[in-house]
């Protein structure tokens, strides 16, 4: 059986893994076959309810069922799985939609003055300008993502 602090790894890991599944997804799929789905976030204003959340409710559907296996069966590993899904798409709303593009709290002039949201969020500001590139959601990574000039400046 596996042990908690492993547990709590595999949970850490999935969280992360899902920023990297997010970009595959983002650019080959939100970006290709479900861009209908996808093509309301890429407008000027954010509405509060976009048919790019189901998305999100695709996500949360998944960790449910991996909490209802982890319940059935009894194993843990599904749950912590679940857990780090879950987190990341919480973590999804808090920086993504309020921070970035300013939903729901509207916390976008908040994040332009901290580092490092502001990179995060002109980094992206790149990707809806462009339409293609910074396929991430919560992180930069250099070598990948286009920095502009903007985003190398203090806040």
């Amino acid at each position: 059986m596996l042990e908690t602090l492993e547990l709590t790894a595999i949970g850490i890991l999935y969280f992360f893994g899902m920023e990297f599944l997010a970009r595959f997804l983002h650019k080959y799929v939100m970006h290709g076959a479900l861009w209908f789905l996808h093509e309301d976030h890429h407008r000027k204003k954010q509405a509060e309810l976009e048919k790019n959340d189901a998305f999100g409710i695709i996500f949360a559907g998944i960790a449910i069922l991996l909490i209802v296996e982890w319940l059935r069966t009894g194993n843990p590993l599904p749950f912590a799985v679940a857990v780090g899904m879950t987190a990341y798409g919480a973590a999804y709303v808090f920086v993504h939609d309020m921070i970035i593009h300013d939903r729901h709290l509207h916390l976008r002039s908040w994040g332009l003055r901290h580092q490092p949201f502001r990179e995060l969020i002109l980094v992206h500001d790149v990707h809806h300008r462009d339409g293609r590139g910074n396929w991430g959601f919560l992180l930069v990574i250099r070598g990948i993502d286009k920095i502009p000039e903007e985003a190398r400046q203090k806040a």
